[in-house]
């Protein structure tokens, strides 16, 4: 069983409609794996709690700047190339302003030559990019910001 590009291709679309994260198929010697990677999201600053006072005697440190700004911080799933289009030629997903729905593609990390789509987890507009298109990234590494719908 030999499966042409577009089939493959079509099989993604169908795990991302359906929510999929793991496909696995085998069939007389054949076997295909595709497996999607999940954003890891931050929440918002302002709902997290803060202690203003330690009990262990030590002092206070306060949050990283970007953990003070408004909004949720969608971070990389892996280790990789931030790319902001599908190709080369494509316009980017997004841009600061756009609105965004939950379950949009925001963006694309290459790892080890497989593209994982970043999912937004969220609704919102876009009110920061953080990286550049082909820059590399760490996992966790803040990609960009998403704020309220108004």
């Amino acid at each position: 069983m030999m499966m042409q590009i577009t089939e493959i291709e079509s099989l993604m679309r169908q795990m991302r409609q359906h929510g999929l994260n793991r496909l696995e198929l085998e069939d007389d010697g054949f076997r295909l794996l595709l497996e999607r990677a999940e954003p890891t999201v931050s929440r918002p600053a302002g709902s997290m709690e803060r202690l203003d006072e330690r009990t262990d005697g030590s002092e206070n440190s306060l949050p990283d700047e970007e953990e003070q700004l408004p909004g949720i911080l969608v971070t990389s799933p892996v280790v990789g190339i931030y790319y902001a289009a599908a190709d080369p030629d494509s316009e980017p997903f997004i841009k600061v302003g756009t609105t965004v729905e939950k379950g949009m593609t925001l963006c694309i990390i290459e790892a080890m030559k497989l593209m994982n789509e970043v999912i937004g987890q969220y609704q919102g507009t876009v009110l920061e990019i953080l990286v550049d298109n082909g820059q590399r990234v760490e996992y966790g590494q803040p990609l960009l910001r998403i704020g309220d719908a108004s």
